[in-house]
């Protein structure tokens, strides 16, 4: 959930900072670092290296997209 958590905020709220980002996850910074690499090296998200802002590639909206398809269809009626 932690990382539809991450997705999920950048989608909603578009480009924003690392720490505005850590602090949408709910995370300590040592374990956001694990996702925020682990989502940069599976190419769902980009870190601007200049400016530190974060936001969803092509590949990390249509994740989004298609987790929330699947939420609906098989987790909506519960």
């Amino acid at each position: 959930m932690v990382i539809a958590r991450m997705i999920e905020a950048l989608y909603v709220e578009g480009a924003m900072k690392k720490t505005q980002l850590q602090m949408a996850s709910r995370l300590n910074y040592k374990t956001f670092t694990r996702y925020l690499n682990w989502l940069t090296e599976k190419g769902l998200i980009d870190v601007d290296g200049e400016d530190g802002y974060v936001k969803l590639t092509r590949s990390g909206l249509e994740t989004y997209q298609t987790l929330v398809a699947w939420i609906r269809r098989y987790l909506e009626k519960i």
